[in-house]
């Protein structure tokens, strides 16, 4: 095979890996499963397929943090997915943080970590790459931004008072309490309770 077939036929690879996967990807890992011993030649595989789906009028995006690789919605059609993709689960610990951060939003990361310690930075991770938070380099610390998809996935206005908003889900959670016990782990289209956060 020539050069160029090679090249495009290790982007389809790299590809059917991103999406098969669903997750995050380490590159590394990508790198493996290609069965390539380059990963130089995998990085620009990848940096070309974001180029493309970035160009594309297209529902999906390519994203990458730090090492991590993902191909997931964009933001304008994560409502309609969520039609056929009912159910999202993140632990209970992490939707304590991500109510947290929605309270106080924008929030410092500084501060989200002093209340919920060191824990929290596994749970802004996580929530950073669900796409329900941003997250930029403020001073010495970060500051941490519910994004559209927060808003649209849990039907809210961008504008509404989350103390209101709030308000509205401890009461929802409250009538579904009396149908059923909660489980340890809650999940994501379960509204979010500030009962399970503490502000000082």
């Amino acid at each position: 095979m020539s050069e160029n077939t090679d090249s495009l036929e290790l982007k389809n690879r790299v590809e059917a890996i991103l999406f098969a996967s669903g997750d995050k990807v380490l590159i590394e890992d990508i790198r493996k499963y290609v069965k390539s011993r380059d990963l130089d030649e995998v990085k620009v595989a990848l940096d070309e397929l974001k180029s493309e789906y970035d160009n594309r009028d297209c529902p999906l995006k390519i994203i990458n943090e730090n090492s991590f690789w993902k191909i997931t919605v964009r933001e304008k059609y994560v409502a309609t997915v969520r039609r056929i993709v009912p159910r999202t689960e993140l632990p209970k610990t992490i939707i304590e943080t991500l109510a947290l951060i929605a309270w106080k939003n924008p929030a410092k990361q500084s501060d989200i970590v002093a209340m919920r310690t060191n824990k929290a930075y596994a749970h802004i991770n996580e929530l950073l790459d669900t796409g329900f938070i941003t997250r930029i380099k403020k001073g010495r610390t970060y500051l941490l931004k519910l994004t559209e998809r927060f808003f649209d996935y849990f039907d809210v206005e961008g504008n509404q008072n989350m103390k209101q908003v709030f308000d509205q889900m401890r009461t929802n959670l409250k009538q579904r309490k009396k149908a059923s016990a909660l489980d340890n782990t809650l999940s994501i289209k379960i509204p979010i309770s500030s009962e399970h956060i503490h502000i000082e």
